[in-house]
C-alpha cells in the first residue's frame, strides 16, 4: 500500500512532536551565565578581599543553596579562548582558538551543537567573543561591540538594533523575554554572557554613587617591586600606576555639556559610550562624576598616593558593575521561579579572573591566582536547603561535559574535560580526580604585553615557564598564597621543582599541547627586555 507524501509528513511530525514532548519531560533545562572577568575576590560567597563591601548579595544567596567550587580555574585567561573552551570542553591548542580576534571554527564539535542535535532549544544572549557568526543556536542576540555599555547595538539573524539602557539590564530583559516566549515542548539551553566587568568599567546610572562613602581594602601586594620574579612581571603593561590612565580609564576629566551640547572625553571607549548616551543619561553621569573629580583633584594636589587613588577609583567602578550583574541575577531567578518550569540547572561562572590591584595590576592573562581563578556555582532549581563546598581542582574544560552528562548525552569527541557529576553527588571520596590544572597563554606581543607561558598548578605548588625568554617561576601556595616570592632558584626546592617539571611534561603530553616552546634568539629578547621595552 502506498502512503501519500502528506500522510508521511503527518506521521513524521507526530513522531517528532512525541519525541520532543517526551524529551522535555525527562531532560533538564540549562542556564549558563558567564560574566566576563568576574574575580572571586568580588564574590561574597568566596570570601574574597572585597567581599566585605557586599557586592553580590543575590549571587551569595543562590550560592548558599548551591554547589560552590572553591578551586575552579580557566586554562587560558583571555576572553575569546576561554569562551571557546566553554563551548568545546578542550584547551585552546586543541580547539584552535588560542588568542583574541581568532574566529571560532564551528566545524568542531560543540556544546550547543550536541544539545541542538538532541532536541534542545538553544539560545545565546549577550557578549560574544568568538568572531564567527554563532551557529547551533536557535535564537541569538549578541553585542555588536563588547565595549558598549550604554545603549548598545545588538546583532541578530535579521540585522542590527540599538537598544536604550545599560547593557546589563538590556541583556537580562532579552533573557526574560526569551524565557517567556520560548518553545515550551522542548528542553532548553540558554547561554547568558554579561560584559559589564570588562573595560570600560561604566556602571549603570543608578550605581554611580555606590561605595562613595567607603575606602576599599587594598591588597597586601598592591605595592610591589617584582624582585625575584621572572622578567615578564617587570615588562608587562597592566600596571595600575603606570598603565591605568586617570583620564582614559578612570573618568577623571569632568564631563560637561557646553553651549553646543558636545560631550567631552579623552579616550575612545569612554567617548564612544558617552556619544551613545541620551541627554538624560549624560546629564546624570556628569552630575555624579563632577564632585568626585573635584575631590580627586584635591587628593592629587595634596600629593597623596596616586597608586592608592587609582586603585580606589578602578575598584569602585568595577564593584559597581558587579552589583548591576548581581541585581539582574535576581531577576533571572525570579523569572525561573515564576515559570515553574521543569528542572533547571543554573550555572554561574566567569570566562576568567581579574587582578584587582594584586601585584599592582588590573588585567588578566597571567597564570597567577587572581587571573585564573573563576567562580563556579551550580544550582538545581534553587531548592537546596544548604550549599555544598567542592574543593577539587576543576577547570572550565569541565563545564561542557557536565551539562552533557546531565542531559544524558555523550561527551564531545575532542573534549579534555571531565563531568563534575561525580563531585556534585553524595560520594565525596573520589580519589581519581585530577591532581593538577594546566594553563597556557599563547599571545605575545599583544595586549598588556604578557609573555607567552604555560604551567601547572597543584593544591600545594605552581610551576610556570616563560619559554620564549627561558625563564621559570615556582611558588609554594601554602606558605605564599599571594605568589610574592619566586622560589625557582632556591636550592632546597630543587627536588620538588624537578617533580613538578615531570608533572608538567606529563600533562602537556596528556593534553596534546604541541606548541613550539623554544627560546627566542637573544636579539629578539633584547627588544622586549631592554630599556626601550618599558620606560622605567
Amino acid at each position: 500500500m502506498r502512503i501519500c507524501s502528506l500522510e508521511i509528513c503527518v506521521i513524521i511530525c507526530s513522531l517528532l512532536s512525541f519525541f520532543f514532548s517526551s524529551l522535555g519531560n525527562t531532560s533538564p533545562n540549562f542556564i549558563l551565565v558567564v560574566s566576563d572577568s568576574h574575580s572571586i575576590n568580588a564574590v561574597g560567597a568566596y570570601n574574597g578581599t572585597l567581599s566585605r563591601t557586599n557586592p553580590t548579595p543575590n549571587l551569595d544567596r543562590i550560592a548558599s543553596k548551591s554547589a560552590i567550587f572553591t578551586d575552579a580555574f580557566c586554562g587560558n585567561s583571555s576572553s575569546g579562548p576561554s569562551g571557546a573552551t566553554l563551548l568545546t570542553g578542550s584547551h585552546s591548542h586543541i580547539n584552535g582558538f588560542v588568542e583574541n580576534k581568532n574566529n571560532f571554527n564551528f566545524s568542531h564539535e560543540s556544546l550547543p551543537k550536541a544539545l541542538q542535535n538532541a532536541g534542545y532549544e538553544t539560545a545565546l544572549i549577550g557578549r560574544w567573543d568568538l568572531g564567527s557568526k554563532p551557529l547551533h543556536f536557535d535564537y541569538w542576540k549578541i553585542l555588536a561591540d563588547s565595549t558598549e555599555k550604554f545603549n548598545p547595538q545588538f546583532l541578530m539573524e535579521n540585522g542590527k538594533k540599538r537598544i536604550e539602557g545599560h547593557v546589563t539590564d538590556i541583556i537580562t530583559d532579552l533573557v526574560i523575554q526569551w524565557l517567556s516566549q520560548r518553545k515550551k515542548h522542548k528542553p532548553y539551553f540558554l547561554m547568558v554572557q554579561y560584559n559589564a566587568t570588562s573595560t570600560p568599567w561604566m556602571p549603570a546610572i543608578r550605581h554611580l554613587n555606590l561605595y562613595d562613602d567607603k575606602i576599599l581594602p587594598e591588597p597586601e601586594n598592591l605595592e610591589t617591586n617584582y624582585s625575584g620574579k621572572a622578567s615578564p612581571a617587570r615588562y608587562q603593561e597592566m600596571s595600575i600606576l603606570e598603565d591605568l590612565d586617570f583620564e582614559e580609564d578612570l573618568f577623571f576629566k569632568s564631563q560637561v555639556i557646553d553651549e553646543n551640547k558636545t560631550k567631552e572625553r579623552p579616550d575612545s571607549l569612554g567617548q564612544k559610550n558617552l556619544d551613545a548616551m541620551t541627554a538624560e543619561q549624560f546629564s546624570a553621569w556628569t552630575l555624579s562624576w563632577r564632585p568626585k573629580n573635584e575631590a580627586l583633584l584635591r587628593e592629587i594636589q595634596a600629593e597623596n598616593s596616586k597608586l592608592s587613588l587609582k586603585f580606589q577609583r578602578f575598584a569602585k567602578n568595577y564593584l559597581r558593575c558587579v552589583r548591576g550583574i548581581d541585581e539582574n541575577l535576581k531577576r533571572i531567578e525570579e523569572k525561573i521561579t515564576d515559570l515553574n518550569s521543569s528542572k533547571v540547572i543554573f550555572i554561574y561562572t566567569s570566562n576568567k579572573g581579574r587582578m584587582l590591584g594584586e601585584h599592582s595590576w588590573f588585567g588578566s592573562k597571567w597564570i597567577y591566582e587572581e587571573s585564573i581563578r573563576i567562580p563556579l556555582i551550580i544550582s538545581s532549581n534553587f531548592t537546596q536547603s544548604s550549599n555544598k563546598i567542592i574543593p577539587q581542582l576543576t577547570q572550565n574544560i569541565d563545564i561542557a561535559p557536565t551539562i552533557l552528562e546531565y542531559a544524558n548525552l555523550e561527551n564531545l569527541e575532542n573534549s579534555q574535560g571531565e563531568s563534575l557529576h561525580c563531585l556534585l553527588g553524595d560520594d565525596d571520596n573520589n580519589n581519581t580526580w585530577r591532581d593538577s590544572i594546566y594553563y597556557h597563554h599563547h599571545k605575545f606581543p599583544g595586549e598588556h604585553m604578557i609573555a607567552k607561558h604555560y604551567g601547572i598548578r597543584t593544591k600545594l605548588y605552581k610551576l610556570v615557564h616563560f619559554y620564549q625568554f627561558g625563564e621559570w617561576e615556582f611558588y609554594d601556595l601554602v606558605e605564599d598564597p599571594k605568589e610574592n616570592e619566586n622560589l625557582y632558584n632556591i636550592q632546597r626546592f630543587n627536588s620538588k621543582i624537578t617533580e613538578m617539571k615531570n608533572l608538567l611534561n606529563l600533562k602537556r603530553s596528556v593534553y596534546e599541547d604541541k606548541t613550539n616552546i623554544s627560546i627566542m634568539p637573544e636579539d629578539w629578547r633584547k627588544i622586549y627586555r631592554g630599556p626601550a621595552a618599558r620606560k622605567k
